[in-house]
């Protein structure tokens, strides 16, 4: 028997504007956790740039069904569990991260970031879950979650226990969003450019995904971090969290030089060797590009629009033995990287209780606001 919920739903947006159409609403979920998925009750949700970018795609060009329910940095405590589930049990906190198939050669090499299903599994949905109220098909299982929903049938893949790591439900709504951003971030220092104390990283964009990265690399003992944005608060953090220096963009250049000028200087003029990019603004890569040092490693890790394209000099990339590389979700996956998050929180190395504000869901769109202007760094929902 279907069961009526309040959710976030995400409808077709304007081609003119390309922002997200989201709407809290009650909607239906119309069965119960089949082989491998588990019913799970949303404690709280966190907003990723990743559910805005999605929202914002034209949905018939890409055969994107809408509307649909996104989310995928969910916590929760399991309700009810499918045949064959053996991550968890009815009662257990879990934490919720992306799904991935655990049969082909990429999974198979521990790089379930790049699975061979990743797309069919995360992002396109799954019919017959959810329903309008009018009963219109709504796609779920986003990121094999779909968490902007009070309660959601989750894919085993996605699930995460931490009965014996959090102790209560504070816990979980500070934690949610570990499942994706925080876990790019930190990931991509840690996991993907293998960063050490003779490092110097520039970090562009100080979202979470880029507060992540700051924190990994002052784990990793890096001797320089560089934080730059257009948002004084976040530089603010960002300094806070162990960034040793910062460049504001918002502002005009003392000197009249370009963004990698300006880096040059703040460095004085040594080798950066990792560029972690969160922006995915085509003018931010290219001064990036020109700022990265001789055998330097510039991790792309902001979602770029379709029809993004940027310019690399091949032949200054060869003679410095550069390297550009797109990184998802920190080459990991939450059933590893998660657990080392909390660790360092517990420790006090991943103070994410400074980027973190909560927001009813109801106020979705005034957390989406938040993001825009800086104000709410980490938006979570809670349910």
């Amino acid at each position: 028997m279907a069961t009526e919920i309040p959710a976030l739903v995400s409808y077709p947006c304007e081609p003119t504007t390309l922002a997200p159409d989201w709407r809290f609403e009650n909607i239906k979920v119309s069965r119960g956790p089949k082989e491998h998925e588990l019913k799970i009750r949303m404690v709280a949700t966190g907003i990723c740039h990743s559910d805005i970018v999605v929202a914002a795609i034209p949905g018939r060009l890409v055969g994107m069904k809408f509307p649909k329910v996104l989310g995928h940095e969910g916590a929760g405590v399991v309700e009810e569990v499918g045949p064959g589930v053996t991550v968890a049990k009815v009662g257990d906190p879990v934490l919720l991260s992306y799904n991935y198939c655990s049969n082909c050669d990429l999974c198979n090499m521990q790089q379930q970031p790049y699975c061979a299903s990743w797309q069919l599994l995360n992002i396109f949905g799954e019919p017959g879950i959810f329903e309008t109220t009018a009963g219109e098909e709504v796609p779920a299982k986003f990121f094999g979650q779909s968490s902007f929903a009070a309660t959601s049938i989750v894919a085993e893949g996605s699930v995460v226990n931490v009965k014996d790591l959090v102790k209560s439900n504070d816990d979980l709504k500070l934690l949610a969003p570990l499942g994706c951003g925080l876990m790019t971030g930190s990931g991509a220092i840690i996991n993907g450019a293998s960063a050490k104390p003779h490092d110097i990283v520039l970090v562009a964009g100080i979202g979470a995904v880029g507060l992540g990265a700051v924190m990994a690399a002052k784990i990793a003992g890096c001797k320089e971090i560089i934080a730059v944005d257009r948002v004084a608060h976040r530089l603010e953090t960002a300094k806070q969290l162990g960034a040793t220096k910062v460049l504001d963009t918002s502002k005009e250049s003392p000197s009249g030089g370009s963004l990698a000028e300006d880096v040059q200087k703040l460095v004085e003029g040594q080798r950066i060797s990792i560029v972690i990019e969160t922006t995915a603004a085509v003018p931010v890569i290219q001064e990036c590009i020109k700022a990265l040092g001789r055998h330097g490693r510039f991790i792309q890790l902001g979602a770029p629009r379709a029809g993004t394209q940027i310019t690399i000099p091949l032949q200054e990339f060869f003679g410095g033995n550069k390297s550009f590389e797109c990184h998802y979700l920190g080459n990991t996956t939450g059933q590893a990287w998660i657990p080392v998050m909390i660790q360092w929180w517990r420790d006090g190395k991943f103070p994410i209780e400074k980027i973190v504000k909560h927001f009813p869901a109801k106020d979705a769109l005034q957390a989406l606001h938040g993001m825009e202007d800086g104000s709410a760094i980490k938006p979570v929902l809670l349910w």
